[in-house]
């Protein structure tokens, strides 16, 4: 065979691309350290080296936690929670479940009306037998007891003898006594029904999530003594927030500005009036680089005025969401802190 008659055939092939910071040994080194140290790092160099590009390209492959961030109200606060990934929603949704059993339809079930019945009568009996003998005594001595709005009054002829005005004055102390038994029993037996339908459920929530036991039973606190005392609650603002679920925990941040890496605080108006609650909050990148790496360009963190308040955060561990102009304060600030003179929360940073 003539070797001219050979053909000879390469097969194309893509060389296979070279890791990331390939030949930069000394910054994989400075980043392995941050890793391990918790801390955080930099890169400097000219620009069209493909910094961001390969810092990206190498955290890709790193493992980082699913954890959910929740944050709880707790009065004048709201602190954070990490849970494995899918518990956050499962807690969110089991406080939701548990807020849909206080309604008003608890109070009217048969059971609950019947025993309530039996203690508005007993009292209505007792308060009656003092207006009967107050208006049998004041019949005897020419009077005539009358019920009105200004309350309990004896009328007749000339003036009120010291006996029957000592009798008057003892039998309205003793009248409003009674009223007053009968709303405190009233609103125990209330307390007391909406405890067998609430704190099953608030202690099976509070054995799959023990880590929220204190919100829960501040929650379970407030609802109770909302049932014994009738009172009207926004619902809303006893919502646990979740802020962080899944997702990729590396996050650039193109445009670092305080209100994409910290957050704001939103407002509702309701008859005239601005209020805000923690469902209102709308998380920045440092909440949902949670457990994970926020990346950022340090050039356009100074520009845009981020770098006394990103400092102040990782020092301090905490963000606090931006918060509207000092003129526009809402009335319903009870989840504020009241030390704040502008209207803000205050949360713990929970970044690695």
């Amino acid at each position: 065979m003539r070797v001219s008659a050979l053909a000879w055939f390469t097969p194309p092939t893509e060389p296979e691309p070279a890791p990331p910071f390939f030949g930069q040994e000394r910054a994989l080194k400075a980043l392995e350290a941050a890793f391990r140290q918790g801390g955080h790092g930099y890169l400097v160099g000219p620009s069209g080296l493909g910094k961001r590009k390969r810092l990206l390209a190498y955290l890709q492959d790193r493992p980082f936690p699913k954890e959910e961030l929740v944050y709880l109200p707790l009065g004048e606060e709201a602190f954070p929670l990490l849970l494995p990934e899918g518990q956050g929603r499962a807690l969110v949704e089991g406080v939701e479940a548990l807020l849909a059993e206080f309604t008003p339809a608890l109070f009217r079930e048969k059971g609950f009306l019947y025993a309530k019945s039996l203690v508005e009568a007993r009292h209505e009996r007792e308060a009656e037998a003092l207006l009967k003998a107050l208006a049998e005594e004041a019949e005897g001595l020419g009077f005539t007891l009358l019920e009105g709005e200004e309350g309990l009054q004896l009328s007749g002829k000339g003036p009120l003898p010291p006996e029957l005005s000592a009798k008057l004055e003892e039998t309205v102390l003793a009248y409003l006594d009674v009223r007053q038994r009968a709303q405190a029993e009233v609103a125990a037996l209330r307390r007391g029904f909406a405890e067998r339908f609430l704190l099953p459920k608030a202690e099976e929530l509070k054995r799959r999530f023990p880590q929220a036991g204190r919100y829960l039973d501040w929650i379970t606190e407030t609802l109770l003594r909302a049932a014994a005392l009738e009172e009207a609650l926004k619902l809303e603002k006893l919502l646990p927030r979740l802020l962080v679920e899944g997702g990729d925990r590396v996050v650039y941040e193109p445009n670092p500005s305080p209100e994409r890496l910290f957050g704001h605080l939103e407002y509702e108006a309701r008859d005239g009036v601005l209020s805000t609650h923690l469902g209102l909050l709308r998380p920045g990148a440092l909440h949902r680089a949670t457990g994970g790496v926020l990346v950022l360009e340090a050039h356009r963190v100074l520009e845009l005025g981020s770098y006394p308040l990103l400092k102040r955060a990782l020092a301090t561990g905490e963000v606090e969401p931006l918060s509207p102009p000092p003129e526009v304060i809402p009335v319903s600030s009870s989840h504020l802190r009241a030390h704040h003179t502008r209207p803000s929360l205050v949360f713990r940073l929970l970044l690695s």
